[in-house]
């Protein structure tokens, strides 16, 4: 049995229902877990923990009240962060305060404990979210990072509590058998003495805690992003570099308009007043659809050392108007950062890094060897009309021009 980060698992509300995947599996003969809605400590059977700390902590988030509206505790999962920001349980009560909650108190003893620098009994904690009855989702193996003081409305009374900030591991996957070794370990030594306890885990307890990076399988290394040194891609792509800064420009747009497999309009803008864009244009859709996209696009002729960052990238974004797509070519190569944003805030641009524009010279056969044909860019260069209308500002168009070149835009 284990938890999968992102799966659903059934909650049928007891261990004693044969279908449960959630009580029953987290609980274990001795345990003493807490019938708690939202905090649930585990105790290590045999008591060798200090200050009465749990073997392990599972937290649920209820993203709906008991009668079907929102919960006001606005629990926050935010898994592109790696954070979990996470109510106690504090309610409007007579008499209660803050630590005379269990759960409060729970939480407090482990933010005491972890205050000291050990972590030799620290908790996993496996938080949980609850979209609907009879489901819960499985948010990952966390650690507690953070205990604030805070104050919450409940009844229309304002109720101090604690808002707890947990870091997500980079985890996948937690067995079961592991926690259910630390319930009944006999020693805070032998505590994580078993095969399924995660890596990670083992580097958080010696002091290097490594969080989930879900954009990490789409980030491309720099090295993925330009030819190797010293090859004839590489001095392909140096020979665009040389190129003077509007020359490239064109030659881009050029690029482009070999492209035939998607019909496209582009156009390049002018060298000055450009509008903080390079290029502009629209994918067509072709029959029966026949719907355009309209894209945008910058060009930086950078050296391959020279990275391209977050502030780059926005400039772009600042400038796509509502439904525009953007479009950002470079010699060199994307800083993770400036990926990353692109992924997390689900900007609509492509990023064209310094190889891949090798890859599209060479497969329109615009290259031979180290060198762009001569003949080909002399066209582009001599062309004074290429990529762009002098029949009105390019910057910003207010339709297509009458006769445009149809071509495609490889993505």
């Amino acid at each position: 049995m284990e938890y999968e980060l992102g799966f659903t698992y059934t909650d049928k509300g007891g261990i004693s229902h044969p279908d449960d995947q959630f009580l029953r599996w987290v609980n274990i003969q001795g345990s003493g877990m807490l019938n708690s809605p939202g905090i649930r400590p585990l105790k290590n059977i045999h008591g060798v923990l200090p200050g009465d700390l749990p073997a392990y902590l599972v937290l649920v988030t209820h993203e709906k009240s008991a009668a079907g509206n929102l919960n006001p505790w606005e629990d926050i999962v935010d898994l592109s962060t790696a954070e979990i920001l996470y109510w106690g349980d504090s309610k409007a009560h007579p008499k209660k305060r803050l630590d005379d909650f269990a759960g409060n108190a729970v939480l407090r003893r482990v933010f005491d404990y972890l205050l000291d620098g050990d972590r030799a009994a620290a908790p996993p904690v496996l938080h949980f979210s609850k979209p609907e009855q009879g489901v819960v989702k499985f948010n990952g193996l966390c650690v507690l990072e953070r205990l604030d003081l805070a104050w919450f409305y409940d009844a229309g009374q304002p109720v101090r509590n604690y808002h707890a900030r947990l870091r997500i591991l980079d985890c996948d996957k937690v067995p079961l058998a592991w926690l259910h070794h630390r319930a009944q370990a006999e020693t805070v030594a032998s505590l994580d003495n078993h095969p399924g306890c995660p890596i990670v885990w083992r580097r958080y307890k010696k002091g290097d805690t490594v969080a989930i990076d879900i954009w990490h399988p789409r980030i491309r290394s720099t090295s993925s992003q330009l030819p190797d040194e010293g090859s004839d891609d590489d001095l392909l792509l140096q020979s665009l570099t040389n190129l003077q800064p509007f020359d490239f420009e064109r030659v881009v747009v050029a690029v482009f308009r070999e492209n035939r497999e998607v019909t496209h309009h582009i156009e390049g803008t002018r060298p000055t007043r450009d509008g903080g864009f390079d290029f502009f244009g629209n994918f067509v859709l072709q029959h029966p659809l026949n719907y355009a996209i309209d894209f945008r696009g910058e060009v930086k002729k950078f050296a391959r050392t020279t990275c391209v960052t977050p502030k780059d990238v926005s400039r772009l974004v600042a400038r796509l108007r509502r439904g525009e797509y953007g479009l950002f070519v470079t010699t060199s190569y994307f800083t993770e950062q400036a990926q990353k944003e692109v992924l997390a805030d689900s900007y609509p641009i492509h990023l064209i890094a310094g190889a891949e524009l090798v890859k599209m010279l060479r497969y329109l056969n615009l290259a031979e060897g180290s060198e762009i044909r001569e003949a080909w860019l002399d066209s582009v260069l001599t062309n004074r009309s290429s990529g762009r209308s002098a029949a009105r500002p390019a910057a910003e168009p207010d339709r297509w021009p009458d006769r445009a070149m149809s071509s495609a835009l490889a993505l």
